[in-house]
């Protein structure tokens, strides 16, 4: 045998003991391979059946909430409603108080030359007794004044009796 018949018959025997190792080695990663599928689409199956379990629950807690808000909007609605009514129709009162009162104001200055005169001549009495009161105070400080002068000249017509009659007393024997 010669060199090249026996380096040909080397490759041959790797060959095939590669390929009998190969063919052993791809049937266990073949196995391999697959249970490592079916592992990874139970664990996704899995988690999508607890991810749908998760978004129902939430979506049952949120429809819940929701339900309770919208029954406290109600609940508390109704009271503020009727409390707005109220303050409207007080302001609507006050308003046509208010315009019965600027109808009356109209009718008082639109009343003529008759109660225009009449206004005038109650300013015209008011001021009058305005001026009367100052002259009455006038007269009333004057009064004061003159008062007071007659107190001090009867002070002194008593001093100078007192002095005459204590003269008179020390000249008599």
């Amino acid at each position: 045998m010669n060199t090249l018949t026996m380096a040909a018959v080397a490759v041959l025997i790797a060959a095939a003991a590669g390929a009998v190792g190969y063919g052993t080695g791809h049937s266990a990663g073949a196995a391999g391979v697959q249970q490592k599928w079916d592992n990874a689409t139970t664990q996704q199956a899995q988690a999508e059946t607890a991810q749908v379990t998760t978004s129902r629950t939430e979506e049952t807690a949120h429809a819940n909430q929701i339900t309770n808000a919208v029954d406290n909007y109600q609940t508390s609605r109704a009271p503020a409603v009727a409390d707005a009514a109220e303050r409207i129709a007080r302001a609507e009162r006050l308003q046509r108080t208010a315009e019965g009162r600027a109808l009356q104001y109209r009718a008082m200055s639109k009343a003529g030359e008759a109660e225009r005169d009449r206004l005038a001549s109650h300013a015209a009495r008011l001021d009058a007794s305005l001026a009367d009161g100052r002259r009455v105070v006038e007269q009333l400080r004057s009064t004061v004044v003159e008062r007071d002068q007659q107190l001090q000249l009867l002070a002194d017509v008593i001093r100078a009796d007192r002095a005459l009659a204590d003269g008179d007393a020390k000249t008599e024997p």
